[in-house]
């Protein structure tokens, strides 16, 4: 009688902590996509290469005139860098709770390139960022108005 009253606990422990790890992961699911701006971290930004897909809204197609996609990169040391397309770039990077970021001292060399505005609407971007969100290897970043100004896409250097 004793075996079967312990089988009989034993059973009912085991379904018990079962269905409570399937209800924690099923809220678990439901957080992830609540809170992954409050995730991304400035590490998350670190060793690739950031090469810009969209640009306030519209998708960037560049032409022959460009010499390279353009792309930022991330120093941990708090330095920026990259290229706009046609004129490469570097300056300053500091990073705040809740995924502020503030790009500033950027300068960028002039070389008489054909489309300077993609160039031009690049920089402005990366002057006037704010915040930043890092979700599937996407980097969005965007402005005082919280709205995003530019995705970029994250390649492996």
């Amino acid at each position: 009688m004793k075996k079967i009253i312990f089988i009989i606990a034993l059973g009912v422990t085991v379904i018990s902590c079962n269905n409570t790890g399937s209800k924690d992961k099923a809220a678990e699911k439901e957080n992830v996509g609540s809170n992954a701006a409050v995730t991304s971290s400035p590490s998350d930004l670190y060793g690739k290469e950031w090469k810009l897909l969209e640009l306030n809204g519209k998708t960037i197609t560049l032409d022959t005139t460009f010499p390279k996609k353009p792309y930022i990169l991330f120093d941990k040391e708090g330095s920026v860098s990259g290229t706009l397309g046609c004129n490469g770039f570097g300056g300053k990077v500091a990073f705040e709770a809740g995924n502020e970021i503030k790009m500033s001292q950027i300068v960028s060399t002039e070389m008489a390139c054909p489309n300077l505005k993609v160039e031009q609407d690049f920089l402005d971007v990366l002057n006037n960022a704010k915040a930043f969100n890092v979700e599937n290897n996407i980097l969005s970043l965007t402005n005082a108005k919280k709205e995003v100004t530019a995705k970029l896409e994250a390649t492996s250097r």
